[in-house]
């Protein structure tokens, strides 16, 4: 018998950034050509704390990652950014991006018209929130290809 467990996105999303991080400040530290026990000298802290941060056995505070950065001469960079949206090829943005409630309404409206929907967009936010945008619809796509292909 095996145990699998399961782990919410959210806390993939934390331990996944943890990881980035204690990356990044590894190579940081190979980059500076200085050793763990240099680093410990510079902050007057004993090696074994930089060891235990650098792989994860030690909590990272923004504090902490500041102070290593300082010590290897290296400056900290921080940026968010929104997630890309993954959409398959025969899935509208603007769908694969609604809420589970509105992602409801859009399958039964699916359902009900035998597998096509039409969605406008319109100027501004619209009603989830996000800022509307002018995506063509696959459909007018491939129909202008084959109006061009037909022409040829």
């Amino acid at each position: 018998m095996s145990y699998r467990m399961q782990i919410d996105a959210k806390s993939k999303s934390a331990g996944r950034f943890v990881r980035r991080v204690q990356k990044e400040l590894q190579a940081a530290l190979s980059r500076s050509g200085l050793r763990q026990q240099h680093v410990a000298e510079r902050l007057g802290i004993d090696r074994s704390i930089i060891n235990r941060r650098l792989t994860g056995q030690a909590n990272l505070t923004l504090r902490s990652i500041s102070d290593l950065a300082w010590a290897m001469d290296h400056e900290v960079v921080f940026s968010l950014k929104p997630k890309t949206l993954v959409v398959a090829g025969n899935e509208h943005p603007k769908v694969a991006a609604l809420t589970p409630s509105y992602q409801a309404i859009a399958q039964a409206a699916t359902a009900s018209s035998g597998g096509r929907v039409t969605f406008r967009t319109v100027e501004g936010p619209d009603e989830i929130g996000a800022p509307s945008a002018a995506v063509p619809s696959l459909n007018s796509v491939s129909s202008s290809v084959v109006h061009q292909y037909e022409s040829a």
